[in-house]
C-alpha cells in the first residue's frame, strides 16, 4: 500500500505528525479482491470433493449392508460400517471447516468490493445512511450531509454491532476531543488505515454480531449492578431441592416397584414445588433470562472480532489501550456466551417444563450470571464501549484509503484557526474534485457568486473537514492546521406547514441560536448560506449588516454566501469581515465554472444567462 514504515513512524511517533498521504488504490483493492476470490473458489472446490466423497461413502454403506451383512458376515459388515461412518463424520467435520473458510474468502471478497467501490464513487447504494441518527435541529449534521442518503456516515461507516454504530455517529455529530485525544485518535486511524486487509477481516467478524438491540439491552442488563437471587442461603437451598429432585427420581427409577413409592411421592412432590418456585420467580428473573437469550449468538460471535483484534501488534497507544482492555473480555465473553446459550434452552416451554421442574433451570441460570455479573460485571461497559470505539476509528481508518490526497490535520492552539492547502470535499468524486486552498484566520468571509459557482459546497467543504478533523480522523486536503470549533451551520432550511413557520422565520431561528452560542462559546465556526433568502433585498442588507456587526462583535470565525452583491460591500466598513467569490466563464454560448476561489468580491452574473438558456427570457 501507499504506506511505508517512515510513513508509519511518523504518524505513530513525535508530537508533531507529518501529514503524509495513506492511499489504497484501485490496482490494490483488485489485487486484494482477486485474491479472496481464488480463496473462495479452492475452499469450494476442496469442499464439493469431501462431498463426494460423503456420497460415495453413503453409497459403499448401502452395499456393505447388501453385499456383507445380508450375505451372511454381519461381524464384518458391522466393522466396515462402523469404519466407513468415522469416515463419514470426519469428512464432514473437515467439509464444514472448509465452508467455513469458503464463507470468509465470500465475505472477504464483499468487503473489498465495496473497498473499492467507495474508492471509485459507487458507495451510494451502501444500505445504511444514518438518516435516524440525527433531526432537522441538529447544529450541522443535514446541511453538511453527515447523515443520510450520499453522506459522510454512508461513505465510511464500516461498524457491526450497535456499540460502534452509536460511536461512530457521535464521533461524527458531537466530536469533543481535546488536541491531545484528537493526535492520540489520528494515530490510531493512521495506524489502521494501514493494515487494509486487517480492518476487512475486523468489519467481516464485527458484522456477524450484528446491529440489533438484543445485545445492548443484555449489556445494560449485566452491568445494572442488580443481584437476582439476594441471599446466599435461598441460593443454597435451591441447591438442595434440585439434589433430592434428581436423586429421588433416580431412586424411583432404579429400585424396583414395591420400594419405588415413597421415592416417587417424593419426586413427584419434589417436581410440583420447584415449578411452583419458578412461576412464583419468573416476573423477576425471566426479562433478564430473556435479553441474555435474545443476546446469546451475537455474545457467542463476539468473542472471535474480540480475540483478532487482542493478538494484533499495535504501535500507536489508543490501539493498545483498546486491545488491552479487549483482551481482558475474551474469556468472560466466552463463559457469557455459554450461558447465553445455557438460558436458551429453557426458551422451549416443553424443555422449561422439565428443565424448571428438575433443576430449577431458570434460577440456577440466574444464579450463574449473578456470579459472573458479580466478578465482571463493572468492567463490561468498558469491554462494550472499547469494542464500540475500535468500530468508530476503524471506519474513520476509510477515509485516507478511499479519498485520493486526503491529510492528517494538525491541531493548533487557539480559535478560528484553519489553514488549508488543496482543500476538497470528501462526497465528490476524486476524478472530478476541484480543491482550493484557504485560510479562515480570524476573519468572516462573504462568499460571493453565481448560481451553481460552488459557493456552498465550498461552505459544506469547510465544516465536513472541520468535523472530519475534530473526530480525530484525515482530512480531504494536501495539509491542514485547525483549532478544534464548534460548526453551526444555516443552509437546508424549508417552510413547516405543521409549526406554521416560513423559510425566513426558521432561518431567523438558526442564526439566533448561532449567535447565542457564539455569545457563550468563542470556538464556534458558523456556515451560513444565502443570508435572509426569504425576504426583500432591503431587509436583507440590514439584516446581513446587523448579524455580521453581532458576530465581529463576539469574535467568532465562520463564513456565508450570498448572491446580493450589496452585501459584499460590508467588508468596506468591517475591518474582519473579507470577501472571496466563485466565477464562471461564457465560451461559445456555454457557461464553464471552474470551481476556483478567488480573493474579492464576485464580478460576474449568470442569471440572465440561464433565463435565456432555458427560454424564459428573449435572446
Amino acid at each position: 500500500m501507499c504506506y511505508t514504515e517512515k510513513d508509519k513512524s511518523k504518524a505513530n511517533g513525535g508530537t508533531h505528525m507529518q501529514q503524509e498521504q495513506i492511499h489504497t488504490t484501485a490496482s490494490q483493492w483488485q489485487e486484494l479482491l482477486e485474491k479472496h476470490r481464488a480463496g473462495e473458489k479452492k475452499w469450494n472446490r476442496l469442499s464439493l470433493i469431501f462431498g463426494l466423497t460423503k456420497l460415495a461413502l453413503l453409497i459403499t454403506v448401502f452395499l456393505t449392508v447388501y453385499f456383507i451383512w445380508l450375505r451372511g458376515n454381519p461381524t464384518l459388515g458391522i466393522t466396515l460400517t462402523a469404519i466407513q461412518a468415522v469416515i463419514f463424520v470426519a469428512a464432514g467435520i473437515v467439509q464444514a471447516k472448509l465452508n467455513a473458510r469458503m464463507r470468509f474468502e465470500s465475505g472477504m471478497a464483499e468487503l473489498v468490493q465495496k473497498h473499492l467501490d467507495r474508492l471509485e464513487g459507487r458507495w451510494g447504494d451502501f444500505k445504511d445512511t444514518g438518516e435516524e441518527l440525527a433531526g432537522s435541529e441538529h447544529e450541522y449534521a443535514r446541511d453538511l450531509d453527515i447523515v443520510g442518503k450520499r453522506s459522510l456516515f454512508q461513505l465510511l461507516n464500516s461498524t457491526g454491532t450497535s456499540f460502534g454504530r452509536a460511536r461512530f455517529a457521535e464521533d461524527l455529530l458531537c466530536p469533543r476531543y481535546s488536541g491531545k485525544e484528537i493526535r492520540e485518535r489520528q494515530r490510531a486511524v493512521a495506524e489502521l488505515a494501514g493494515k487494509p486487509e486487517f480492518c476487512c477481516r475486523m468489519e467481516l467478524l464485527l458484522g456477524r454480531v450484528g446491529v440489533e438491540e438484543s445485545l445492548p439491552q443484555a449489556a445494560e442488563r449485566l452491568a445494572d449492578g442488580k443481584r437476582r437471587l439476594q441471599s446466599g442461603a435461598v441460593r443454597a437451598l435451591f441447591w438442595v431441592l434440585r439434589v433430592l429432585t434428581c436423586g429421588s427420581g433416580l431412586l424411583m427409577l432404579l429400585l424396583p416397584e414395591s420400594m419405588a413409592v415413597v421415592p416417587g411421592v417424593m419426586f413427584s412432590v419434589l417436581f410440583l414445588a420447584q415449578l411452583a418456585i419458578w412461576g412464583l420467580s419468573s416476573p423477576q428473573i425471566r426479562p433478564f433470562l430473556a435479553a441474555m437469550a435474545a443476546a446469546s449468538h451475537r455474545l457467542s460471535v463476539c468473542g472471535e472480532p474480540v480475540d483478532t483484534f487482542a493478538q494484533e501488534p499495535f504501535e500507536s497507544e489508543k490501539l493498545r489501550e483498546l486491545a488491552a482492555v479487549l483482551g481482558g473480555a475474551r474469556e468472560p465473553l466466552r463463559r457469557l456466551a455459554g450461558l447465553s446459550r445455557r438460558i436458551g434452552l429453557g426458551n422451549s416451554s416443553i424443555l422449561a417444563f422439565i428443565l424448571n421442574g428438575l433443576f430449577l433451570w431458570d434460577l440456577w441460570n440466574a444464579a450463574s450470571l449473578d456470579s459472573w455479573k458479580q466478578k465482571w460485571g463493572e468492567k463490561s461497559t468498558d469491554w462494550f464501549s472499547a469494542l464500540g470505539e475500535t468500530e468508530s476509528l476503524l471506519s474513520l481508518a476509510n477515509l485516507p484509503r478511499c479519498c485520493a490526497g486526503s491529510c492528517v490535520p494538525e491541531p493548533a492552539e487557539g480559535t478560528g484557526v484553519f489553514t488549508a492547502r488543496a482543500l476538497g470535499h470528501p462526497l465528490l468524486p476524486n476524478d472530478s474534485r476541484v480543491c482550493n486552498d484557504f485560510t479562515l484566520g480570524r476573519g468572516i468571509h462573504i462568499v460571493s457568486g453565481s448560481n451553481m459557482a460552488g459557493k456552498t459546497t465550498f461552505l459544506r467543504t469547510v465544516g465536513i473537514n472541520m468535523v472530519l478533523a475534530c473526530a480525530g480522523g484525515f482530512a480531504c486536503a494536501e495539509s491542514l492546521t485547525f483549532s478544534p470549533m464548534r460548526v453551526m451551520t444555516s443552509m437546508r432550511l424549508s417552510d413547516d406547514l405543521s409549526g406554521r413557520i416560513s423559510t425566513f422565520y426558521a432561518e431567523l431561528q438558526r442564526i439566533k441560536t448561532i449567535l447565542d452560542a457564539a455569545a457563550q462559546d468563542k470556538s464556534v465556526l458558523f456556515l451560513i448560506d444565502e443570508i435572509f433568502r426569504g425576504t426583500n433585498s432591503v431587509d436583507r442588507l440590514v439584516g446581513a449588516e446587523a448579524v455580521l456587526r453581532r458576530l465581529e462583535e463576539l469574535g467568532v470565525s465562520g463564513m456565508i454566501t450570498t448572491h446580493d452583491l450589496e452585501i459584499c460591500r460590508l467588508a468596506d466598513e468591517r475591518p474582519r469581515v473579507v470577501n472571496c467569490c466563485f466565477c464562471e466563464t461564457y465560451r461559445d454560448g456555454e457557461i464553464f465554472f471552474d470551481y476556483k476561489r478567488r480573493e474579492g468580491p464576485s464580478q460576474t452574473t449568470n442569471g440572465q444567462f440561464l433565463l435565456r438558456k432555458v427560454g424564459i427570457l428573449a435572446n
